[in-house]
């Protein structure tokens, strides 16, 4: 693949953008205009530069109200042109982005855009130059590649040719068959954004909101199986318009759309992404001066101590078929290490297979972690999220078990939730769809009292992966303030699940487990909005479980208490086909661990 991004894509100076996507690996730009007209260099000293940094300018753009204009404003559009041609020789650059027209002066007609086209196509062919014709989903009279791809056939030159843009397509739901048609020869060049699904004008949709292919909702990868049918291999290029990231650190955008460009690339130019069979287990630093206190938490939750490493002051807790490895290596080797849960361990089918595939994506292998303290697992780490990959059971051969005791009951991980800055949150959903073989289901927002938490859930195939990923633009937020808290994650909520919540809690009270005391209102609205069972709403009420349902079943969950003012767990059972997150709860949890952090309601 030959990869290439807008320099509008990515804040700076044009020399800071042109550093940041040399950095992270891509071969070519699109030199937007408004870079080179702000730049005190001239067109030949930028050439260098660009050179300089292993890069080759993949398009100049935009060349806007072109087509279909009344005299005097075709000649003017013509002069303008060969102007840009000229500049576009000094710079190195070859192929030109001409859009397809907005203006209220234009004139339509397929026929009469072709004889302009043609004509123009002359003129760049005596100064080596190629013109692009790009449908905007906005355009006055062209708004459709079908249209521009017409258009572009009738003109019948062979410096003009067609760019295709997944947005302006994706955007109006063209079918995607009709690329079939286009010889991969005319297609000059392909743009690539993704985009969360929204229902505005199509123009500021596509101004503020695009995002890296694999963050948003717009079906890309049809887009690209579709273009890749038709034997096209030039370049492949990023055009992002987005308000967040035009204030973000350049190279981790940078970085996040390289990703999503190899993300896209055929099957046989990387390895395919790891299928997880299922989390193995979460891990948890701890001072060594408090495993008797985690001892203690651990059995009021109703977990078993059930080995010890050979070497490491490391013990191994399980509870159903739920490992907590507690390490009391890591915490005693940092300065401010605290107890809190800083990894978890995912089972895939090729741990090999994922290494590769990480060091495609630029995704860390925390090699010298390891060597360091001995450990013989593999360790990745994104943006802060550490991940263990296992194929096979060798880690518990570093374990010396005791006598494995019978709990008699289900445990399972139902997910896991993560909590982000703001600005890295599509960045780490683009880590988990680019990475692992799961999609994002679902995109909502959680009613937090100081403000907005968004939430993203990716899941596999089987649902035995979820994780949620949340964050929060107001710091006052219970996300938020969690996060300041972490020394070394941004694990924050572990949800388990039973199939009998009552035993659980029954089995809690037993144990001394302190939950997260729930106000009485709720459990009378609860009454009203879904009429329980007498004994139900009693049971519920005396255990501080919340509730909800929906058409496919009903969904049952336990919190405890804030631990170490930086996270805690659910325990939950899901009844029938309730596949959701009780989302309509949150609201309720969170303003009762909010008045248990703060003594009020906030």
């Amino acid at each position: 693949m030959k990869t290439s991004i807008a320099t509008v894509s990515i804040n700076g100076s044009l020399e800071e953008k042109l550093k940041s996507i040399s950095k992270m690996g891509f071969k070519g730009v699109e030199i937007f205009e408004n870079d080179f007209l702000v730049h005190d260099l001239k067109p030949k000293e930028i050439k260098k530069i660009v050179s300089d940094y292993g890069l080759e300018i993949s398009l100049f753009q935009p060349f806007r109200d072109f087509e279909g204009m009344p005299e005097p404003y075709r000649s003017r559009a013509f002069d303008r042109a060969k102007k840009k041609f000229d500049i576009m020789n000094e710079l190195g650059a070859k192929t030109i982005l001409v859009c397809s027209n907005t203006s209220n002066l234009a004139v339509g007609g397929i026929d009469r855009a072709a004889d302009d086209f043609n004509e123009l196509g002359e003129i760049a062919k005596n100064r080596n130059i190629f013109i692009g014709y790009e449908a905007l989903a906005w355009g006055k009279y062209i708004s459709d590649h079908r249209d521009a791809w017409e258009i572009v056939r009738r003109a019948n030159h062979n410096n003009v040719g067609i760019i295709l843009d997944s947005f302006h397509t994706l955007s109006r739901d063209i079918n995607l068959d009709s690329i079939a048609s286009i010889p991969k020869e005319k297609i000059f060049i392909v743009q690539i954004a993704d985009a969360p699904k929204y229902n505005m004008d199509l123009l500021f949709w596509s101004r503020h909101f695009r995002n890296m292919p694999g963050q948003g909702d717009l079906n890309v990868l049809d887009f690209m199986q579709t273009l890749y049918n038709t034997g096209y291999d030039n370049w492949i290029s990023l055009e992002i318009f987005n308000d967040q990231f035009r204030k973000d650190n350049r190279d981790v955008i940078a970085k996040d759309g390289y990703r999503s460009l190899i993300n896209l690339s055929k099957k046989n130019e990387i390895v395919e992404r790891t299928k997880i069979k299922k989390i193995e287990f979460l891990e948890f630093s701890v001072k060594k001066e408090e495993l008797n206190i985690i001892h203690a938490l651990f059995n009021s939750l109703g977990f078993v101590k059930v080995g010890h490493h050979k070497t490491k002051n490391i013990i191994l807790y399980v509870f159903g078929n739920v490992k907590f490895i507690i390490n009391a290596e890591i915490a005693s080797n940092e300065k401010n290490g605290e107890f809190n849960p800083y990894a978890f361990g995912l089972v895939v089918d090729n741990v090999q297979s994922t290494l590769k595939r990480c060091k495609a994506l630029k995704i860390n292998n925390v090699k010298d972690f390891y060597l360091k303290n001995k450990f013989k697992m593999n360790l990745i780490e994104d943006n802060g999220q550490y991940i263990f990959l296992i194929d096979n059971k060798k880690w518990q051969n570093d374990f010396n078990f005791l006598d494995q005791v019978n709990q008699n009951s289900n445990l399972e991980f139902d997910h896991i939730a993560i909590s982000v800055e703001h600005s890295t949150l599509l960045s780490s959903v683009l880590f988990y769809k680019s990475l692992f073989e799961c999609k994002k289901i679902s995109n909502t927002d959680i009613i937090d009292p100081s403000g907005i938490i968004k939430s993203h859930v990716i899941e596999n195939k089987s649902k035995t992966f979820k994780i949620v990923i949340n964050s929060a633009e107001n710091n006052e937020t219970l996300t938020s303030q969690l996060r300041k808290k972490k020394y070394i994650s941004n694990i924050q909520h572990i949800a388990l699940r039973t199939d009998d919540i009552f035993k659980l809690s029954k089995k809690f009270n037993e144990l001394g487990l302190k939950t997260l005391k729930i106000s009485d209102n709720y459990y009378d609205d609860i009454d009203a909005k879904f009429g329980l069972e007498t004994n139900i709403l009693k049971k519920i009420k005396e255990n501080n479980i919340l509730y909800d349902e929906d058409s496919d079943g009903s969904f049952f969950q336990i919190y405890t208490t804030l631990i170490n003012n930086s996270f805690f767990f659910e325990f939950l059972q899901r009844n029938k086909s309730y596949d959701g997150y009780g989302a309509n709860n949150a609201i309720f949890r969170i303003s009762a661990q909010k008045k248990l952090i703060y003594g009020c309601h906030t």
